[in-house]
């Protein structure tokens, strides 16, 4: 086994060399013949145990499918940076500096021109605000005025000093700090998993010229502000404000919460909704000419994930339009709406008549341009790998391309004509595919005893890597997304090259509910959730099994979230088939879930249950959560399972995995329990995603009595 481990971290190791793109930036200083990208990277450091951050620039030149690269600037490390933005005319760069000097946390805004730094500002000296939020996606922003004047951020707002009742005033006390005595305890509500230090939020805005410090204040005290960016002509901020009555649930991963788009106009100090209401907004888009913005807008509540509307609003007439709307059941080959968290910080054509983003199209992620005036739709990449929009500019696009069985990397294209495919050229070459395995799509039909009683027939996929070919046949990993309302795409993940690198056949399901697919597809999963989709994934096991291309006596099963609420109930439903698991952060119970989780209503939606934030489950809801929970079958369990636990989970709290552990190891149920401190829903950290990976496949090669030389 020994020799086994280190081909096992060898492997890791190896697909860790490959960095993954965090940001791509087309340079404002560009021309038609010369393109300015600014790049940055993240990369698994396994000695140093961290992930580290790195920067690399490129000078491109040519003409349209005929692009060189002139100059790579070698890899600089980066740290300590929060934002590092460039102005509208390319002449200045801001960059936000957070450094800790004897725990205490300080923000620098350092303003870069020509070959200089030419301002530093301490922005907590001016005591306005806490910490500057870092771009988070969810509601941090750190934008230029047009005027190149000012910059607008979203802070943590400045409360009063916390102090105890019992607490002497001090000789040397500032008078003028406020203090707030006998709150110290008091609780601070936050917005959930990832977001537990995201309390109250100002929107700030920093004057250029003399270093003053604004908090604008004519907002309502009932909204948490986010996503901010300046309307047009600098007249006043733009913004996403989310209800935050009468109690906050969790938002990363979930654009469903209450929110609107608000125009705040400097001059007036009135505020207005530009958004329709009663439905969750994000994703503030103004075009180049200024003359219209765009955003992206859900139903409240529901699936989590859900299609989103394209929504257009003029600046001029104030009229607001749909651009593009959800897809309720698409063809085969049809698009099915929108089906993204957000749209790219920048995304218009130059002439402010097309908008370029990237969308989920069944198992791939694709790019698409809309002309925003005739609310046409063309889809501008193929589909057998995913391409993400990373930047626009200039009618130059960045695309970030992968696909399961070769790692990220950055392509360029021009803005193609209406109707055509995107030429992409590699900035760097494309890395070589991993000669371990290859991949296909594979799609299901349900038989008829599981076609959907109100939808009616849907089809669904599942990807399926295949090792280097081997004399024998290679034991299956079946692998279900978490979610339930996300999916697998052709893009490249390193768990999956992983496993096929150590010999692994891998079954990654997008069962009916995923993203993608349309809103028939994906509702059909609420109400159904332990039988639905648990079916629809054995189901594909069954086939690959029986296709002959795997060994059905060797199959195992891996998932995280509700990937491991699958991953439990396969293994209670199907026990003579599935030989042995491994979970991460698992569903296993929802009747408890549901009074520990930061979305409760995650758990009444997906048993079909109506939901409001009243509501406190009786006894006949909470008997048919537990009919829908894999700890109902946990009699049947016969599999060794292994539960990796991220402690500080908000999400899907530790108690669910230990509950699980504890009901087996008290049947006799060969169980492992592996917990990580300092990671929270995903185990991500650098040292618990390597070992995570290391401890998933030997305790696979172990239960499944695996030889491998």
């Amino acid at each position: 086994m020994g020799h086994r481990v280190n081909k096992i971290v060898d492997v890791y190791r190896q697909l860790s060399r490959f960095p993954e793109p965090v940001s791509a930036w087309i340079s404002n200083l560009s021309n038609k013949t010369k393109i300015i990208l600014n790049t940055q990277w993240s990369q698994s450091d396994l000695e140093r145990k961290e992930k580290v951050k790195f920067s690399r620039d490129y000078l491109l030149s040519g003409q349209p499918g005929n692009i060189n690269l002139d100059f790579r600037s070698p890899n600089r490390e980066i740290s300590n940076e929060l934002w590092n933005e460039e102005s509208p005319s390319g002449s200045q760069r801001a960059v936000v500096k957070k450094v800790t000097k004897k725990d205490e946390d300080k923000y620098f805004i350092e303003i870069w021109e020509g070959t200089h730094k030419s301002q530093c500002i301490d922005v907590l000296a001016q005591s306005k605000h806490g910490k500057i939020y870092e771009n988070d996606d969810q509601f941090g922003s750190f934008v230029w005025s047009y005027s190149e004047k000012s910059l607008l951020y979203i802070a943590e707002k400045k409360l009063p000093k916390s102090v105890s009742y019992f607490e002497r005033e001090k000789k040397d006390q500032n008078k003028e700090e406020e203090i707030s005595q006998g709150s110290e305890h008091f609780y601070k509500e936050d917005w959930g998993e990832q977001l537990t230090s995201k309390h109250l939020s100002v929107i700030c805005v920093l004057d250029l010229e003399s270093g003053d410090i604004q908090v604008l204040s004519d907002v309502p005290d009932h909204l948490f502000l986010g996503q901010a960016c300046w309307a047009p002509s600098d007249s006043g901020v733009l913004f996403v404000g989310w209800d935050i009555n009468p109690y906050r649930a969790g938002l990363i991963y979930c654009p469903i919460r209450k929110s609107s788009v608000y125009y705040l106009d400097f001059k007036s100090s009135v505020l207005k909704t530009v958004s329709e209401d009663g439905r969750s907004c994000r994703s503030i888009r103004v075009s180049p000419d200024q003359s219209k913005l765009v955003y992206l807008d859900n139903d409240i509540g529901g699936p989590h994930m859900q299609g989103s509307r394209l929504m257009m609003y003029d600046w001029g007439t104030g009229d607001l339009n749909v651009v593009s709307d959800t897809v309720a059941a698409p063809a085969a080959d049809e698009f099915p709406g929108l089906c993204l968290l957000g749209l790219p910080k920048r995304c218009w054509s130059e002439d402010s008549s097309r908008l370029v983003t990237s969308s989920v199209w069944r198992s791939s992620v694709v790019g698409l341009v809309f002309n925003v005036k005739e609310k046409r739709m063309a889809r501008i990449t193929p589909g057998n790998k995913s391409y993400g929009v990373m930047d626009v500019n200039q009618d130059k696009i960045v695309f970030c391309c992968s696909a399961p069985n070769q790692p990220h990397y950055m392509a360029v294209a021009d803005l193609p004509s209406w109707g055509s495919e995107a030429e992409l050229t590699p900035i760097d070459g494309q890395p070589t595919p991993l000669t371990d395995s290859k991949y296909e799509v594979l799609t299901f039909i349900p038989t008829d005893d599981r076609i959907h009683q109100k939808f009616g027939k849907m089809d669904y996929e599942a990807i399926l890597m295949m090792p280097k070919a081997e004399k024998e046949k290679p034991p299956l990993i079946v692998f279900p997304h978490g979610g339930p309302h996300t999916l697998f795409p052709t893009s490249y993940f390193r768990y999956a090259a992983g496993f096929s690198a150590c010999g692994f056949a891998v079954l990654m399901v997008n069962y009916r509910g995923s993203f993608g697919f349309g809103e028939n597809n994906l509702r059909s999963l609420p109400g159904l959730i332990g039988d639905q989709d648990v079916k629809d994934v054995h189901a594909a096991a069954e086939i690959v099994v029986q296709s002959g291309r795997v060994d059905g006596s060797k199959v195992a099963v891996f998932g995280g979230s509700h990937g491991g609420f699958l991953t439990t109930h396969l293994i209670g439903q199907y026990p003579d088939f599935y030989k042995v698991g491994s979970c991460r952060n698992p569903v296993t119970n929802l009747t408890n879930m549901i009074g520990v989780t930061d979305i409760p209503d995650w758990v009444m939606v997906e048993c079909g249950l109506p939901f409001d934030h009243t509501i406190i489950p009786d006894g006949e809801q909470l008997s048919q959560m537990f009919v829908r929970s894999p700890i109902a079958h946990v009699d049947q369990v016969k599999a060794p399972l292994q539960i990796m636990l991220g402690l500080d989970d908000r999400r899907v709290p530790p108690k669910q995995g230990e509950q699980f552990y504890r009901a087996l190891r008290s049947r006799n149920v060969p169980a492992r329990l592996v917990t990580y401190e300092g990671n929270s829903h995903p185990i991500i950290t650098a040292e618990a995603d390597a070992d995570a990976f290391v401890n998933i496949v030997s305790w696979f090669d172990t239960h499944l009595g695996l030889q491998f030389t």
